[in-house]
């Protein structure tokens, strides 16, 4: 009698294992789309970015699994040098749509060169979707130094 008990009581147990992680599965979102409109100096759509300034960002997100973080990761086509940022604003987080819009510093010590820059959305299930770009980045010179020449807020 307890060996029957036993096995009835795992048989159901795997039941139950199986049904919930089917509905699992079932239930999952899917994985966040990303889509870059603008990168470029100041508010352009040139994909030129100045070394010891900024790169204006602006993307289209959708994630159905709401947003855990956005990471842009920048790294040299022909080379090592590469840098990137998290994102975390109250604004992203929790989202299920937002328009990203930032000004990634670039460090000054960036060599010239062809970059990619790779925009990452995780959702809160720990799904990423992710867009790149070409990000060519120019030795900086006096006219291009934005830090003082726009508001970063809009």
């Amino acid at each position: 009698m307890r060996r029957k008990l036993f096995l009835g009581a795992m048989l159901l147990l795997s039941a139950n294992v199986l049904f919930f992680s089917s509905c699992e599965k079932e239930d999952k979102p899917q994985a966040p789309t990303v889509k870059i409109t603008e990168l470029g100096s100041g508010h352009s759509n040139d994909g030129i970015g100045y070394a010891g300034s900024d790169v204006h960002i602006e993307a289209e997100i959708t994630a159905d699994g709401l947003i855990r973080d956005i990471t842009v990761e920048v790294h040299q086509e022909d080379g090592d040098y590469e840098f990137s940022k998290v994102f975390t604003d109250s604004k992203y987080v929790g989202a299920k749509n937002a328009n990203f819009h930032e000004h990634l510093d670039i460090p000054s010590e960036a060599p010239e060169g062809e970059y990619h820059l790779h925009l990452v959305v995780r959702d809160q299930h720990g799904q990423t979707g992710m867009a790149e770009s070409e990000l060519t980045i120019m030795e900086a010179d006096g006219d291009h130094d934005h830090d003082d020449d726009h508001d970063h807020d809009h």
